[in-house]
């Protein structure tokens, strides 16, 4: 019987999931939480160059008649959830679907300039180069969607956040997402359990 929950997590920017993840803290936590709770935990190993063929993929993947699906990522990841939640409203409006986002990346059409030139996967190893037409493409996904609308989406930041300054990111998701804030951390985000705590006792209770 194909379980009729669906969770989905999102690797950051320069990252990359890895076939055991185990020596990931965050991801083993997540997938945890989500398995505990009766979804079918689906980790998806995202490069952002090919963020529209993974999107199709993933909503392609995912069948009529499910009671929910959540999608949830760390950073660049966290947009991705977002995203990818919206697009899936256009297509499936009566889902019930949430997106999770730690130290979430946003308003890429904004901000994504910020990302041209020389990259390394911290993960992988891989160095590549980060052009303009990368940047559209996530323009475009972000701008065929509407940011704010009303679907459940839930936000942590850590306050030690390094790379997202974390007053700009709390004013943009505050009015927008049930938004929490954790002193300390960092970018990496470090109180993913307490943020699982906290979404599942809002969300699947």
């Amino acid at each position: 019987m194909q379980q009729s929950k669906l969770f989905f997590y999102f690797n950051g920017f320069n990252a990359a999931i890895l076939p055991d993840f185990s020596g990931s803290p965050k991801i083993a936590a997540v997938a945890e939480f989500a398995v505990a709770n009766g979804f079918r935990f689906i980790p998806v190993s995202t490069c952002y160059r090919r963020a529209r063929e993974h999107l199709g993929e993933v909503l392609e993947s995912i069948p009529e008649g499910l009671d929910e699906v959540v999608f949830c990522g760390s950073s660049m990841g966290g947009w991705f959830a977002r995203i990818l939640q919206l697009h899936l409203n256009l297509e499936h409006p009566r889902l019930p679907s949430a997106a999770v986002a730690f130290n979430p990346a946003y308003d890429l059409c904004d901000h994504g300039h910020l990302l041209l030139g020389e990259q390394l996967n911290f993960v992988t190893g891989e160095k590549y180069l980060w052009t303009e037409d990368h940047g559209a493409e996530l323009c475009g996904l972000e701008s065929a969607v509407d940011y704010d609308l009303p679907l459940v989406f839930h936000v942590f930041i850590d306050k030690g956040d390094e790379v997202i300054d974390w007053r700009r990111s709390a004013s943009r998701h505050a009015p927008i997402s049930h938004l929490t804030l954790f002193d300390g951390g960092c970018h990496s985000f470090d109180h993913y359990r307490e943020a699982l705590v906290e979404f599942g006792d809002a969300f699947l209770k």
